[in-house]
């Protein structure tokens, strides 16, 4: 005699007969199964982003309010060269400097300007800039393909990576300046970025609560160069514009300038001057 087979919507228990259970009962089941997670899903990247909004917001306020730890009257850049990894750095202290962005070069006359580096991308198609862009309060342009940022109130500085508006918009209400650019270095690690090729990097960086502009002597992979910045100990680092890219700075009263400055209407400079 054949044994019967148990098909998907019986149940048998032993020594007694098959009973079947109703099809509709197990689908409804597995729907609010399905349901359930999805909910706890939600609410879980829900808080995880509400969460992380707070942080960079609370990072922001703690970075941008602080005292300065040098005397009002130390203003200074001071310039060093070190290597690791077989990549040679050229690193510059901004010491007790107060920052801003501006879509115009700063004179040359003006000793109050310590150093001006391009700051975010220009399009190579409508040479509009590329991302997120507020200027004084201003929105100038929008984007979040890139998610690193820098934003700047009363001055100081504060580093992230994230692609929510939260920061974007506090520095708005609060007639501040951002800017998107590609993340090197977050909280000590490196970031992984598809720019290929070898060319002059640039960065603005932190160490604790020490900020830097570093730049490569010579043309560097994007990955050896985050690497290297990882490595001497950068928390971290935002990508700036580098190659042929402008950039001046003020030694002992003397203006030294490298790059090109390329008179574009989008153009615009991250400038750190004198308290």
């Amino acid at each position: 005699m054949m044994m019967k087979r148990n098909e998907e919507d019986e149940i048998q228990v032993l020594g007694t007969k098959p009973k079947k259970v109703c099809r509709k009962w197990v689908i409804l089941l597995a729907v609010c199964t399905i349901i359930t997670t999805i909910a706890v899903m939600y609410l879980f990247i829900s808080k995880a982003v509400v969460n992380k909004g707070e942080t960079d917001i609370a990072r922001l306020k703690e970075e941008t309010m602080q005292e300065s730890r040098f005397p009002s009257e130390i203003s200074m850049i001071e310039i060093n060269e070190d290597s690791i990894n077989d990549v040679p750095l050229r690193i510059y202290s901004l010491v007790n400097l107060q920052a801003e962005l501006s879509m115009e070069l700063p004179s040359r006359k003006d000793t109050a300007v310590l150093l001006v580096a391009q700051a975010a991308d220009i399009r190579k198609d409508n040479k509009g800039i590329v991302g997120d862009f507020i200027l004084q309060g201003k929105q100038l342009a929008t984007g979040k393909k890139k998610t690193g940022y820098c934003a700047i109130i009363n001055g100081n500085i504060s580093l992230g990576n994230s692609m929510s508006d939260d920061v974007k918009d506090y520095c708005i209400s609060n007639k501040g300046y951002f800017f998107r650019q590609y993340a090197l270095v977050v909280n000590g690690e490196q970031q992984e970025n598809r720019l290929k090729g070898k060319a002059i990097r640039r960065v603005l960086a932190k160490q604790d609560d020490d900020l830097y502009i570093i730049e490569s002597i010579n043309r560097e992979s994007l990955y050896d160069f985050s690497e290297a910045l990882a490595d001497i100990g950068i928390t971290d680092a935002l990508y700036l514009v580098g190659g042929d890219a402008y950039m001046s700075y003020r030694d002992k009263g003397q203006l030294h300038e490298h790059g090109e400055h390329k008179p574009l209407p989008a153009m615009n400079y991250i400038v750190f001057k004198k308290k």
